[in-house]
């Protein structure tokens, strides 16, 4: 699909969707990397994703590579090619770090896995212009790994024209592939980064905690990762040098700004510890995970320290008073939270003077 025509299909979506055709569509409520695969596109380079989602968050495609067809054959268009032999497994295997089934079932609705065909229209004269046809969604899915890695991206990669008698696709050409299994990327725990920074040159990364203590999968960092990296033996190690800073700062940009003392120290550093930003977690938080306080969204919200930000809706029916070491006793058991706790800020000592003329908590205490 050639950018004109999505940037058309774009503006038609954002009409339609919030009814205004007035405003250009970078000012109206809709995310950026919802068409977007960089965070500056301009008019010379709109890095445009093929086909926008708005309902990206439906998807449901969450499988491990183990439960994948080792082989499959792919001949809805046939009469054009011969069957396309495809090695699914291993493909599974090696999208991991970037997406897993995701990567091709790009736009799978909530439910069981789809074949290409149940989207992509295999005639020539579609019916839905709005996404590619079959042959256009295969191809996509495919040049752009195999001419990174092999530098070609001829045809007979992959099939062979049914006019090609010499040239016969079957599954007996990829048997071998059959048991193999692509080496696992281990984890690594941390990582200690020497920079050419002089007077803060170590930065310290805790890869584990990112993963499972912060909740992120190998996607969120390693999207643009590629086979290339590690399998083209025709690149020189000084193609893959990036931008250091840019898969930090999707989620970091905000808290660094200029302050690079936020990564960067003169000797290696230790985990990240909650109570290093001034709220010590005590037994009934350190049990929660971060995304209970902080949002989903994989960017961590701020909150301030006033209990309320998080139990705005404590009454005395859902709360048991008794965890905080203070058993109300049957008269305070029921009042309302507020009473006690004004404007309901229950991480200041809770007033008695409501009720009670020269009363002082803790001096006086309404329970055991």
């Amino acid at each position: 699909m050639k950018p004109l025509l999505i940037i058309t299909f774009i503006t038609l979506v954002s009409a339609s969707l919030w009814g205004q055709t007035t405003k250009h569509h970078a000012s109206m409520p809709i995310k950026c990397s919802k068409c977007h695969t960089c965070n500056n596109p301009t008019y010379l380079d709109p890095c445009l994703k093929v086909c926008p989602d708005f309902k990206r968050a439906g998807v449901s495609v969450r499988h491990t590579a183990d439960e994948a067809p080792e082989i499959i054959k792919i001949d809805t268009l046939a009469n054009v090619y011969q069957a396309s032999i495809f090695t699914h497994k291993l493909h599974a295997e090696m999208s991991a770090m970037s997406g897993g089934c995701s990567l091709c079932h790009h736009h799978n609705p909530p439910g069981p896995i789809l074949q290409c065909s149940d989207c992509h229209q295999a005639k020539i004269l579609r019916d839905d212009l709005t996404k590619p046809g079959l042959k256009g969604a295969y191809h996509q899915q495919c040049l752009n790994c195999h001419k990174s890695w092999s530098h070609a991206n001829n045809c007979e990669v992959c099939h062979a024209r049914q006019t090609d008698a010499e040239q016969t696709a079957s599954t007996a050409d990829k048997e071998a592939f059959k048991g193999k299994e692509h080496p696992e990327v281990t984890e690594p725990e941390k990582k200690v980064y020497q920079t050419g920074f002089e007077s803060l040159p170590v930065v310290t990364f805790y890869h584990d905690d990112h993963a499972h203590r912060f909740g992120y999968e190998c996607v969120d960092c390693h999207k643009n990762e590629s086979c290339r990296r590690c399998h083209d033996t025709l690149a020189k190690p000084s193609e893959f040098k990036e931008d250091v800073h840019e898969p930090c700062m999707a989620c970091h940009a905000e808290a660094v700004e200029n302050k690079c003392t936020v990564c960067h120290a003169k000797t290696e550093q230790g985990r990240f510890e909650h109570a290093n930003v001034g709220w010590p977690l005590e037994s009934y938080h350190q049990t929660l995970h971060c995304q209970s306080c902080h949002g989903v969204d994989k960017t961590f919200n701020k909150l301030n320290s006033n209990c309320k930000s998080c139990h705005k809706d404590w009454t005395p029916d859902n709360f048991n008073h008794t965890v905080t070491g203070l058993r109300l006793d049957e008269v305070h058991a029921s009042f309302d939270c507020k009473l006690c706790h004004e404007n309901r800020a229950f991480s200041e000592n809770a007033s008695c003077s409501n009720c009670h003329e020269g009363y002082t908590y803790p001096a006086q205490k309404p329970g055991n």
